[in-house]
């Protein structure tokens, strides 16, 4: 069914912006701690329109071979960096919650062994883990009844869409190759509603600082375990998503997946011993900045060979349209 397919590749979207960041209200701080809404709905809408857009890369193939070598290599660096730090929150998460280290290790593998498969799983694993991250976020901020208020910075909404959409954005041109023009739309209007309300519930939340500002709000209300279960989700979804970038470029590459998913778990594992902070402090803010001019760069290389080929067929219709 299109619907289905349209919320499944929202899902896949939503799934790999929410990470262990995200979900512990510390990346939204870190971006949007002096912002207002209008920067929250700017950033909402930057991720929206470029989500389709990337759809449409992917439904019409226009990046080239060059092109898609340079974006793959800043894609796959990025993805890697993000990936550490999940693995990272992930022991972190687990550690506190059964005494025990060293659990983030099978986590590590079991994702590795996930990625290798195609697309579609990781889609309807976001598709049933994201609703129910969305109904943690909302519970918590309409309970902790926060206030959003501060200046509105045009700078600070694309650094934070840039640095989500640069593996956020590479998953999705997979998912425009097959899709149909009204599902591109409907996938990207739903991505960007249901971001701004988990923005906006998020910041109403997090209005004291602190690594993990978001479980401590959750426990005031009284829903401690279930944030840490939405956590654990977030950081599951966007290993997953990130593993998947990563081993897929590395299995081109080598030719064997399996050989690619162990150096990438091995490599994960070993530079998330930095730490969940640590890594989210040096590399986020550089992680941002190099997805957002990646982004733009793809974008508008893309719109220019869309307009040499709309200059050549003027229907313009990808292989999938209607």
């Amino acid at each position: 069914m299109k619907i289905v397919k349209s919320f499944r590749s929202s899902a896949l979207f939503v799934g790999s912006v929410v990470g262990a960041g995200f979900a512990t209200g510390r990346e939204v701080l870190l971006f949007f701690g002096a912002d207002g809404v209008g920067s929250l709905l700017v950033a909402s809408l930057f991720m929206s329109i470029c989500a389709f857009a990337f759809m449409e890369i992917g439904a019409r193939r226009a990046l080239s071979p060059r092109v898609a070598l340079v974006t793959d290599g800043v894609v796959s660096l990025s993805s890697l960096a993000v990936y550490a730090a999940m693995i990272a929150a992930a022991e972190e998460v687990l550690a506190g919650w059964s005494g025990q280290g060293g659990l983030s290790l099978f986590l590590a593998v079991g994702v590795g062994l996930l990625s290798m498969g195609r697309s579609d799983r990781l889609a309807w694993l976001n598709l049933l883990a994201v609703p129910f991250m969305v109904a943690v976020i909302l519970y918590v901020g309409a309970r902790a009844a926060g206030r959003v208020e501060g200046d509105f910075h045009l700078l600070t909404p694309l650094a934070y869409g840039g640095m989500n959409l640069l593996f956020s954005g590479a998953l999705m041109v997979g998912e425009g190759e097959e899709s149909t023009l009204g599902e591109r739309i409907l996938a990207s209007l739903v991505s960007g509603g249901v971001i701004f309300v988990m923005l906006l519930f998020m910041r109403y939340s997090v209005t004291e600082g602190g690594d993990m500002p978001f479980l401590s709000a959750a426990e005031k209300v009284g829903v401690w375990t279930l944030a840490r279960l939405a956590l654990l989700l977030a950081i599951l979804t966007t290993m997953a998503s990130c593993a998947y970038l990563v081993i897929g470029r590395l299995s081109s590459a080598t030719g064997d997946p399996l050989l690619a998913a162990s150096l990438v778990t091995l490599l994960g594992v070993l530079l998330s011993s930095f730490g969940f902070a640590p890594i989210v402090n040096a590399t986020y803010p550089i992680v941002s900045y190099l997805g957002l001019a990646a982004t733009l760069f793809a974008l508008g290389y893309s719109l220019f060979r869309g307009c040499v080929f709309w200059q050549k067929f003027p229907l313009g219709k990808s292989h999938s349209d209607p």
